[in-house]
């Protein structure tokens, strides 16, 4: 007879991840029923209408408990597909981002011609606003001060227990 330790068994739930495909071995007052989470739900669900039928409220009641159960584990088997299919997406959106190497220099950005101002004329009424003239700046190149700077992460230091803290 194999022995279990209790410490390592985890009975948490929400770390079992099941598919649509998992076969669920159901045991209710109708007795065992085997199927996927949607054959189950669909099967308890046709079960509390035949109970309600026979005006047998309480019966029904726990079925509806039981298609209920099943139908948040299809709930959450469709949450992590979804969680995982939009890290995906996210994934490749990152790696279709081409990054430049270190070794090439940036393209200069191009350069926008500026608008020349007109100074209005005292008689003549304003009738378009007057255009505003703008630089671009780059800051894309290092400057001589950073580049002579290594810039180093600071040690991660980890306090230990003593015995009088433990």
């Amino acid at each position: 007879m194999k022995k279990t330790n209790n410490r390592y068994r985890n009975n948490n739930s929400s770390n079992t991840i099941y598919s649509l495909n998992y076969k669920f071995d159901s045991t209710s007052i109708a007795g065992k029923i085997s199927g996927t989470a949607l054959d189950l739900i669909k099967r308890y669900n046709d079960m509390a209408k035949d109970a309600l039928s026979n005006n047998d409220h309480v019966s029904a009641e726990i079925f509806r408990q039981y298609a209920e159960h099943y139908r948040k584990i299809v709930t959450e088997i469709n949450e992590r597909k979804n969680n995982r299919e939009q890290s995906e997406a996210n994934d490749n959106q990152m790696a279709a981002t081409v990054e430049q190497p270190e070794n090439t220099q940036p393209q200069p950005a191009p350069v926008a011609p500026v608008a020349e101002e007109k100074a209005p004329i005292a008689n003549e009424p304003d009738t378009q606003p007057t255009k505003k003239s703008f630089h671009v700046i780059e800051i894309n190149q290092p400057s001589e001060a950073t580049e002579d700077k290594t810039e180093t992460k600071p040690r991660r230091t980890y306090r230990r227990k003593t015995a009088a803290e433990a």
